[in-house]
């Protein structure tokens, strides 16, 4: 049978199924992307070719088993890196599938190669203190300090993923009564998120002095160059003024802090305020309240670890008397 050319597949998978069948975001497209050229280049090692002469049929399961363990003992990735690489791979085998019948036992066999079970880390979020004392590290009295409060104050506030704030431009925000803010998530999907009336002056602020429209439709959160700021840029900052925190109170921050400890943190308090479960689902744009669940459950173990740390009273103290030397008589004479 003659091989069929994997080039037009990779082609037509990123210029006409990604983004116009699925609609899939720029960032989808970017990671499937980075994916994609790690395993070509891998596929061509192997084959000894160039990557535009590969045939789908190049892509076996072992190749493939071999450029996953790659990215772990080569590049050190983690199992979750490795499980989006291989998740990315898939959505291009089951395309192919599609577009081609005859490719079927191929890509079953490619479509059964397993994700790898990774440990789930313990949710880290900030106490109120830790918050404040996280905040007032940043210098407002500068530009830049001024948009490095605004970027923390909308993470928490919004309970935002951090590529989210990043892709908020002005015309996203009202900042009248009842201000809010659309945000774009997973999938494309909005949702608009409440502002506390303090965040909204910060906003209304920020573009008053940064002299920008309210209808402006690029990002509003930009670098020293005025080019967007990047996710990168953003953990940059936040390690700077994490760093700062620690320095003086290094107790409130034993653990490793970034953009996402902010969304848990805001999730944290909306639970220990008694906010419903769903209620919360919506504000941080999960599409299953299962996803969730998770602050519940850490939830209740920090209550229960609270419990057992301070003891209780329902435990009787033990006695100090001796044990009776004939235990059958004394137990006879209960």
């Amino acid at each position: 049978m003659t091989p069929h050319d994997l080039a037009p597949f990779v082609t037509a998978f990123f210029t006409r199924h990604l983004p116009a069948e699925r609609n899939a975001s720029p960032h989808t497209i970017a990671a499937y992307r980075d994916a994609m050229k790690l395993l070509l280049r891998s596929l061509a090692a192997a084959v000894h070719r160039d990557a535009a002469a590969l045939h789908v049929e190049d892509l076996t399961p072992e190749r493939l088993l071999h450029f996953l363990t790659a990215l772990e003992t080569t590049r050190h990735n983690g199992i979750r890196t490795r499980n989006a690489r291989l998740a990315a791979i898939h959505s291009f085998v089951r395309y192919v599938l599609d577009s081609e019948p005859a490719l079927a036992a191929l890509g079953q066999r490619l479509l059964a190669v397993p994700f790898k079970k990774a440990v789930r880390p313990v949710l880290g979020y900030l106490s109120d203190h830790a918050l404040a004392q996280l905040l007032v590290q940043v210098d407002r009295t500068t530009p830049a300090g001024e948009r490095d409060y605004l970027l923390l104050a909308l993470l928490y506030d919004t309970g935002a993923r951090v590529q989210e704030i990043l892709d908020v431009a002005p015309r996203d925000f009202r900042l009248v009564a009842a201000p809010f803010v659309r945000l774009r998530g997973k999938g494309q999907r909005e949702r608009l998120v409440p502002l506390l009336p303090q965040t909204a002056r910060l906003v209304t602020r920020y573009l008053a002095t940064r002299h920008i429209a309210d209808a402006e439709r690029a990002p509003l959160l930009r670098n020293r160059r005025a080019d967007p700021l990047t996710r990168h840029g953003a953990r940059y900052l936040l390690a700077k003024y994490v760093q700062r925190a620690r320095s003086t109170h290094p107790s409130l921050f034993r653990d490793a802090v970034s953009p996402h400890t902010l969304r848990h943190t805001k999730a944290m308090h909306l639970l220990q305020a008694g906010v419903p479960l769903i209620t919360i689902k919506d504000l941080l744009g999960h599409a299953d309240v299962k996803s969730t669940e998770i602050y519940v459950q850490s939830d209740l173990e920090m209550k229960r670890d609270a419990l057992v740390s301070a003891g209780t009273l329902t435990v009787p103290p033990r006695s100090s008397r001796r044990p009776p030397k004939d235990l059958l008589a004394w137990l006879e004479a209960l």
